[in-house]
């Protein structure tokens, strides 16, 4: 009798980059330059981080370019680290530029000692190594990688199964953004009947996020269940202007959908402050309900206005993670 074949679990090891040779600037000096062209050696929490290309643009239509990118999450490093700090990355990788073609990665392969990695299986049971967010070194990396925008896991790697937040996505596709705003403030209303308080930001690309900061007591099946729940009563509200319908074509004109779906484990939500590849370099901006009550758009927020907007308005979310919340099922 044949002996059953069984299936391994396969796992490359990660090749390590060696430390970059030449000479090192500092933070300061690199955010001194002015239109620099080529690669730099930055020195940054004792670590050479070697920056390719800064002269390429990837934004062709407002000239913006890589070394502008790189300048902007080094100022925001402080804001976006929270939301990053200890999470696995899935790249969305955009070496050439907004226009060119862009690419998925979850399984880094290639980096330097300094960018931790954690192996975890796939849903095809293949064992690959997540990129981890850590520090400011590690974001620049990727970043000098082409990955525009930031998607961490809802979790950290101290305990994987429990997200930090629930999130929904109020997805437009075509709905005017009125209705956007008008979905929210319902949304707003839905949670706070439950006892709970959601913080908005625009997505950076269409639409409004709304996070709810969690108690580290419900896992990523629980989470979504309840996410569910919300979605469904909140269109239950008002269903001329929203859906939880999935397909497009399923879709009455005019209705925003509320997404829950991205709640499960192993999704991701692009993060507070990132950058978006979009025109104008949109950013994923949290505000206050304030903020959306005034009317805002989602051009309102670049890379070149946020710091700025920040230094002069402050953090909008500067108390999100001491407002953890329980949900009741």
């Amino acid at each position: 009798m044949a002996a059953k074949k069984t299936s391994k679990t396969q796992s490359t090891q990660i090749r390590r980059a060696l430390e970059p040779e030449g000479p090192v600037i500092s933070r300061e000096e690199f955010l001194a330059f002015k239109n620099p062209k080529g690669d730099v050696i930055v020195e940054i929490g004792g670590r050479s981080v070697a920056l390719t290309s800064l002269d390429r643009i990837y934004w062709p239509q407002e000239k913006i370019s890589k070394f502008e990118l790189l300048s902007y999450y080094l100022q925001i490093w402080p804001l976006i680290k929270p939301f990053l700090e200890d999470r696995p990355a899935i790249l969305q990788r955009y070496p050439r530029g907004i226009n060119a073609p862009k690419f998925f990665q979850h399984d880094l392969q290639h980096a330097p000692a300094y960018v931790r990695t954690v192996k975890m299986l796939n849903e095809q049971g293949r064992e690959i190594d997540y990129a981890v967010y850590t520090d400011l070194p590690s974001l620049l990396y990727l970043v000098n990688l082409g990955t525009i925008e930031q998607h961490p896991w809802h979790s950290r790697v101290q305990d994987i199964t429990h997200p930090d937040w629930l999130v929904l996505d109020l997805d437009p596709r075509g709905a005017p953004w009125r209705n956007v705003l008008k979905v929210a403030g319902v949304a707003r209303k839905v949670m706070e009947t439950r006892g709970l308080r959601a913080y908005p930001k625009t997505s950076g690309s269409s639409g409004i996020h709304l996070y709810l900061p969690l108690q580290l007591k419900h896992d990523y099946e629980q989470v979504a269940d309840f996410a569910h729940r919300l979605a469904e009563e909140i269109v239950s509200r008002v269903p001329e202007l929203s859906t939880v319908e999935r397909a497009i074509a399923g879709r009455r004109k005019g209705q925003v959908y509320v997404d829950w779906l991205q709640n499960a484990k192993g999704k991701s939500m692009v993060s507070p402050y990132s950058v978006r590849a979009k025109p104008g370099g949109t950013v994923s901006m949290p505000l206050t309900w304030e903020n959306l009550e005034q009317g805002v758009k989602i051009s309102d927020f670049t890379l070149k206005n946020v710091p700025e907007l920040i230094q002069e308005h402050g953090n909008a979310w500067e108390r999100f993670f001491e407002d953890r919340q329980r949900l009741d099922f």
